[in-house]
């Protein structure tokens, strides 16, 4: 039992930093009317995932968020030209033991909200960063592109809080 009361409290202290299911549904709401004011600079570096709720859950989706946290998954943006405060080079990627997948491709920042509209180019697979599989991927037609609704972010806790084109709720920390 006190161990039990132990996991609770823990898992609190960490969550504590990140925004609550309501607190998330008041970000979007705002940043549906409003824009999230989510700038280019801010989405720059390394995110690893956190948590996912289902499209219309409001419940953390703990074995799925729990396999993405032991795969390590990533969502990495980068800087393509330094001109340009629009697009970005995007990688996806999870990892177990020394094997990774990685997707690569484009994304590009979109209106007021904004939208962070993507797609992946290639697909890498490597063993201890040795590739052993790597394929050309298509890009989607325009209206079918993958995106993230960026809702939020905190720059004191560092996380971002994204909806998915499918309709889940994410978060990510920066690393």
């Amino acid at each position: 039992m006190k161990l039990s009361y132990y996991l609770i409290l823990r898992l609190k202290s960490i969550m504590k930093h990140f925004p609550e299911i309501n607190e998330i549904k008041l970000l979007e709401k705002n940043s549906q009317k409003n824009g999230s004011g989510i700038i280019y600079e801010q989405l720059l570096g390394i995110w690893k995932f956190k948590y996912v709720w289902g499209k219309d859950s409001d419940e953390i989706k703990n074995i799925s968020s729990s396999i993405l946290q032991i795969l390590s998954a990533r969502l990495e943006l980068k800087c393509k030209n330094k001109e340009d405060q629009i697009n970005y080079e995007i990688k996806n990627s999870i990892s177990f033991g020394l094997l990774k997948i990685t997707f690569i491709g484009s994304a590009e920042l979109k209106g007021l909200r904004p939208l962070l509209v993507f797609y992946f180019k290639e697909l890498k697979i490597s063993i201890s960063n040795f590739p052993i599989f790597n394929k050309e991927l298509k890009k989607p037609e325009e209206n079918k592109m993958p995106f993230f609704s960026l809702l939020g972010i905190s720059t004191k806790d560092d996380w971002l809080c994204a909806r998915g084109r499918g309709g889940g709720l994410a978060i990510w920390v920066k690393s």
